[in-house]
């Protein structure tokens, strides 16, 4: 799902990061103040977020939400993949 615009060296960076400070990143992304930079943050992170959940875990993870109506913590889905798929 790599949007064409997204930079190397960005896609890169977020690639080093591990499943949980990857989810933590998304988290405070996804409640602070819309700004443009903000939005382009999120595209980013959901990029990575969909080349590490897959397909079909990304879409159940997008489309769930928490008691205050904000994206649900990415990390859940992630301790639904195999060992082998983590990024520790």
């Amino acid at each position: 799902m790599n949007s064409p615009d997204t930079p190397a060296k960005v896609r890169e960076m977020a690639a080093e990061l591990t499943d949980e400070a990857l989810s933590l990143t998304w988290m405070t992304a996804e409640v602070a103040d819309y700004t443009p930079e903000i939005g382009l943050l999120r595209t980013w992170l959901q990029d990575e977020l969909f080349d590490r959940l897959g397909e079909d875990l990304f879409d159940e993870w997008v489309v769930d939400f928490d008691e205050n109506d904000h994206g649900a913590d990415p990390m859940k889905y992630f301790t639904r993949l195999p060992e082998s798929n983590r990024h520790r």
